[in-house]
């Protein structure tokens, strides 16, 4: 018996909470397809997000979130900015930004690329989260819920459920693989999603 048949099949909610995230994962990444280096870190709009740096936000940001629906607040615990006496006007975006380094301008720090982030790293990154997702959602209660934890983006006294974190990281990769098929499009003129 291999790895895949012992793996119990998933049936109903699970099963399409996964194929959909999957599908939509799969548009994001299919923006990179055929690319070089260079053009996958090309800033072909006036915005500075590139299809690489959007290829580590969605990676990024779905296995914190999925370390929510499993441990809570804890897993926002590395950024020291979740707690009731912090100066949110005096302090750096919890979410990446940072306004001093950059002269006065907003650099969103979430979307700057390492050296070692090539395309080929970003896509195997992106898929282990995504196989790391999947077995939440294949044992997680999708009723289970945690407190965000206290920050200005969150609304307060909220709780979020599995189910909300998945249906909250599914229109997060949606709207990121709408981003990047526009960054592709002005790229190549490639069109990924229609």
């Amino acid at each position: 018996m291999n790895a895949t048949d012992e793996k119990q099949v998933l049936t109903g909610e699970r099963a399409e909470l996964v194929a959909t995230l999957e599908r939509h994962r799969g548009f994001l990444l299919q923006t990179a397809d055929g690319l070089t280096e260079q053009q996958a870190r090309t800033r072909s709009t006036v915005s500075a997000l590139t299809i690489a740096s959007l290829l580590k936000h969605v990676a990024d940001t779905e296995e914190q979130w999925f370390r929510f629906a499993v441990e809570g607040a804890a897993a926002f615990g590395e950024v020291d900015v979740y707690n009731d006496s912090v100066d949110w006007d005096a302090e750096t975006d919890a979410n990446g930004g940072d306004w001093s380094a950059s002269g006065g301008e907003w650099v969103d720090t979430r979307f700057v690329l390492a050296d070692h982030e090539t395309l080929e790293h970003l896509r195997t990154r992106v898929e282990q989260v995504a196989a790391r997702t999947e077995e939440v959602l294949r044992s997680a209660d999708l009723d289970a819920t945690h407190a965000l934890p206290v920050a200005p983006w969150f609304e307060p006294n909220t709780s979020w459920s599995v189910r909300r974190v998945t249906i909250h990281m599914l229109a997060e990769i949606s709207q990121h693989a709408g981003h990047a098929d526009i960054i592709r499009e002005a790229i190549d003129g490639a069109r990924t999603m229609g």
